[in-house]
């Protein structure tokens, strides 16, 4: 068998030479490392797809997998094997034999546990659910807002190609921005539009908001989110004034996701704006809400994506 790569993977390895005129899938595997013996079992003798399989859990998807491996020579996913969550990766190496000179494959992998950062997200995620609670239970008024910014945060967030676990976090906690307002409960309960010194108290809710989550390892997202999100492109926001990239792409994702949200949704001081209308307000702004009040990259793609956003608030009213 060729010379195994030691620096491709962490924890269990394992490796099988691909024989002429036998499919991958059927390959055997005859290389596991004592790691990988010690994690999850001894799995020489097994071949590439029964592994694969048994890790994604269902055969039809073992096979669109191995499929995949096939087609691009490599192959990572995450799955379940032996009791332990698991990141699988492998790849597809073509060689030459020194001592005969013939051309071989084999293939090499991986299987890193990752149980742990997995029950941790879990953990996050939990508390970030209990946190809005929460905040719903202080502005009962908003009914499902919080759950549908973060079902707007998410689709901007793929538009904007952000990587896979910033979309993920950001679909978890953009519905923290408000938390804070638990703060300022007796305010934002009030049935009319606020009074001057009342807005100025109630605005206190982005930084409330952020020092219930500061130093929390794993709500950094959640911390610039709170903090940030009325904070505007053009520096004429709260609390901070801060302007342009000095603004977190999470907090200026959720500045959208927030206003369309509070214009197309009625509230007890003022009646739902019809998408036409709204469209129109982050095109051309209305003295109260203002084109610059936006990155433009991101409010560029919001407009192009327009009728995504208007569908997500038609299937999750309150």
């Amino acid at each position: 068998m060729a010379k195994f790569d030691p620096d491709f993977a962490i924890f269990g390895t394992f490796a099988a030479d691909i024989l002429e005129g036998v499919n991958i899938g059927d390959t055997a595997i005859n290389y596991v490392n004592k790691a990988c013996i010690e994690l999850y079992g001894d799995l020489r003798g097994k071949t590439v797809f029964e592994i694969i399989s048994k890790i994604c859990g269902n055969i039809k998807k073992g096979q669109e997998l191995l499929n995949k491996l096939n087609s691009e020579g490599m192959l990572a996913f995450e799955g379940k094997l032996n009791g332990k969550f698991v990141k699988f990766h492998s790849r597809i190496i073509d060689c030459r034999d020194e001592d005969s000179c013939v051309e071989k494959k084999f293939i090499q992998a991986g299987i890193t546990d990752i149980t742990e950062s997995i029950l941790l997200k879990r953990l996050l995620y939990g508390t970030s659910e209990a946190l809005k609670r929460a905040a719903r239970a202080a502005d009962e008024d908003t009914g499902e807002h919080v759950v549908r910014i973060n079902r707007y945060s998410e689709l901007l967030a793929r538009l904007f190609e952000a990587d896979d676990k910033f979309v993920e976090d950001i679909s978890k906690f953009a519905q923290l921005h408000d938390i804070g307002k638990i703060k300022v409960a007796e305010i934002i309960r009030l049935p009319r539009k606020l009074k001057i010194d009342e807005f100025n108290f109630m605005k206190k809710h982005s930084i409330s908001g952020a020092e219930m989550v500061a130093g929390l390892d794993g709500l950094e997202m959640a911390y610039y989110i709170a903090l940030e999100h009325h904070e505007k492109w053009d520096g004429s926001g709260y609390p901070k004034g801060k302007k342009k990239d000095e603004i977190s792409l999470e907090a200026r994702i959720v500045a959208i996701a927030d206003v369309f949200d509070a214009l197309v949704s009625a509230r007890p001081y003022k009646d739902a704006f019809d998408y036409n209308r709204t469209f129109e307000i982050f095109e051309k702004g209305d003295g109260r809400v203002m084109p610059s009040h936006f990155d433009p990259e991101l409010l560029h793609l919001f407009l192009e994506h327009y009728d995504e956003f208007v569908e997500l608030h038609k299937q999750q009213k309150d």
